[in-house]
């Protein structure tokens, strides 16, 4: 079973991705970005789903996280607005997929599946 780590700042959100990944695939949570980063350098995942606002910090993240592992798929999720439309062109040499809220579940899981073969 491939093995995913979520982050997202909302434990709801965490907690969501679980309940609806985990039959088939081993779910990681956090809610802690630091830890997140400790984690996918110390840990091998298959994939890294991050739900956030953004910022330079995920943008940051998303760099170490790259760096570290070029082939890892990065699936992020967060509302899109103007006020980080350069945050979104930055972001996306290092995303594998970018979802918009409020995006379709089912995509993602399509998303998540064509990612990982």
């Amino acid at each position: 079973m491939k093995n995913i780590v979520v982050y997202s700042s909302d434990s709801n959100i965490c907690l969501s991705l679980l309940m609806y990944l985990q039959n088939d695939y081993n779910v990681t949570t956090t809610t802690n970005l630091n830890i997140l980063q400790s984690m996918t350098s110390n840990i091998k995942f298959d994939m890294i789903i991050i739900d956030t606002d953004p910022s330079k910090s995920i943008e940051t993240a998303c760099r170490e996280i790259r760096q570290n592992d070029p082939d890892i798929p990065i699936i992020l999720t967060y509302v899109y607005g103007h006020n980080n439309k350069l945050f979104d062109t930055n972001i996306r040499k290092y995303a594998s997929s970018i979802f918009y809220k409020p995006f379709d579940l089912n995509e993602v899981t399509q998303e998540l599946a064509s990612l990982l073969v």
